[in-house]
């Protein structure tokens, strides 16, 4: 299942008596002090990489792994960034905007499973990023194992530096062909387990386009139909060599002997970065 990890929001300004504050804003209030200015908002181009650079360091020095920065969810992040920017506000999803998972989802072809975003606001790179650190749900989202990709945009309106840093775990996307494969070798490992002897996999197309059906309809109830089997399976996964619970049961069963698997990666609704429809049928 996709995973959303949004930090609170952070204010950073260089008068003493509001930097590294949290602030919370009431939807359609502007932030207190943040005066409001003629000016266009403007990306940042060096302010982005100079944030990147600083988030990188920090995870460098925690024994982790650098973040790759990612266009599309850069572009993501600068278009919140300008919208923040234009209302004078900190907040992670706007009226009439799209959540974050959709927001990703729409300029990034990324396969993620786990996304988190920080925002901020500051008129110096170097205090809002040392606040984001002093702060423990932005630390915990740029120093998150897990995520593996990034995408900051930084937007200057005046003086003031509005900051969105958005992150996500990056999952490879496998053709059908690949994807079965893989299941079949983790079907195989778990026969292996149960010490009973392997399954022998049967291609059927039926089953891959059920898989799809599913896929289509965003649903894994009522897909066209398949061959019949002792057991059929239908689930949603992030990664198709990833059984769900209800299989240890069918793959332990020693009076199964054959399965065909059906896959169908697809962006839906439901999974708007992406997911594995699998129709698993055991006979």
């Amino acid at each position: 299942m996709f995973g959303t990890l949004i930090a609170s929001l952070a204010l950073v300004l260089s008068n003493p008596s509001v930097s590294g504050k949290v602030l919370l804003p009431v939807p359609g209030e502007v932030i207190a002090g943040v005066p409001a200015v003629a000016v266009a908002p403007v990306v940042d181009p060096e302010a982005e990489r100079r944030f990147l650079s600083l988030a990188n360091q920090a995870r460098q020095e925690a024994g982790l792994s650098a973040l790759q920065n990612d266009q599309g969810l850069s572009e993501a992040a600068r278009n919140h960034a300008v919208l923040m920017a234009r209302q004078r506000q900190l907040s992670h999803q706007f009226s009439g905007e799209s959540s974050l998972a959709s927001r990703l989802a729409e300029v990034a072809g990324l396969h993620l499973d786990l996304a988190g975003e920080n925002v901020a606001l500051g008129q110096s790179i170097e205090l809002t990023h040392d606040s984001l650190m002093k702060s423990q749900p932005h630390r915990e989202n740029l120093l998150n194992a897990g995520f593996n990709v990034t995408g900051i945009g930084v937007v200057r309106s005046g003086e003031i530096l509005y900051v969105v840093q958005d992150f996500g775990h990056s999952l490879p996307q496998y053709s059908e062909d690949v994807s079965e494969e893989l299941i079949a070798k983790t079907l195989s490992k778990e026969r292996e387990h149960a010490k009973l002897p392997a399954l022998q996999r049967k291609q059927e197309a039926a089953v891959r386009s059920s898989a799809c059906s599913m896929a289509q309809q965003d649903s894994i109830h009522n897909p066209a139909a398949g061959p019949a089997g002792r057991y059929i399976l239908r689930y949603t996964a992030m990664q198709p060599n990833s059984l769900p619970i209800s299989a240890a049961k069918v793959v332990s069963d020693s009076s199964v002997q054959s399965y065909s698997a059906g896959t169908c990666y697809a962006r839906t609704t439901k999974y708007p970065n992406g997911a594995y429809w699998v129709t698993l049928v055991f006979y």
